[in-house]
């Protein structure tokens, strides 16, 4: 599944615009930018989940605060309606994620795509609650109690390789430096990791 083009026709061409204007971009690097940022959100997500501690805690955060409203009301989000809930808080998602990569990663996809680092900021900080909030979405309708981290780790790897081509662009080497992405290591998770990170470069 290609969760870019997803979320891109749950945000409508209205929605991009008002994002463009938000984050000092044209429409189409958005949508440009957004095909990078995705599958590196999930990738990050991805390689979170490898350690039983990182999948329980990304499980008990979409239990918590992801219940996929945020989808339900794209207008209300983009509009500022949900402020101060944990759902739409994008800053403290990436923390939590990308940790101290946040900053580099963000320069990396600048001069990837050509935009400046303030903007894709801006960008992945909203594009963080959508995505959690597709997989919180996923995680309640997957029957009673939801999927498990392995089920999580699935559905990861599985929108991460669905998303990798839609924009054309290989973010392997972004994915690089978040030094867990190498393949290097011999525990299941390194290889885990080596395949998330062949899949997210360009074929």
């Amino acid at each position: 599944m290609d969760l870019t083009r997803e979320l891109m026709q749950n945000l409508g061409e209205n929605g991009i615009h008002r994002i463009s204007q938000e984050v000092g971009m044209q429409p189409q690097e958005t949508k440009t930018a957004m095909s990078a940022i995705v599958p590196v959100l999930l990738g990050a997500m991805a390689q979170n989940s490898q350690s039983t501690e990182g999948a329980n805690g990304l499980l008990s955060a979409l239990d918590r605060d992801h219940d996929g409203s945020v989808l339900d009301d794209i207008g209300g989000f983009l509009g500022g309606a949900m402020q101060g809930n944990r759902s739409s808080n994008g800053s403290g998602i990436l923390r939590h994620i990308l940790g101290d990569k946040k900053e580099p990663i963000e320069h990396g996809l600048s001069n990837k795509i050509g935009v400046d680092s303030n903007s894709i900021s801006k960008l992945m900080s909203m594009l963080a609650p959508l995505v959690m909030a597709y997989l919180g979405k996923q995680k309640r309708s997957s029957g009673t109690g939801g999927f498990d981290t392995g089920g999580l780790g699935g559905l990861l790897g599985k929108l991460a390789g669905g998303s990798r081509q839609s924009g054309g662009i290989d973010v392997g080497d972004i994915m690089d430096m978040m030094g867990g992405l190498s393949g290097s290591s011999k525990s299941s998770g390194g290889m885990l990791g080596g395949l998330l990170k062949g899949m997210l470069r360009r074929r």
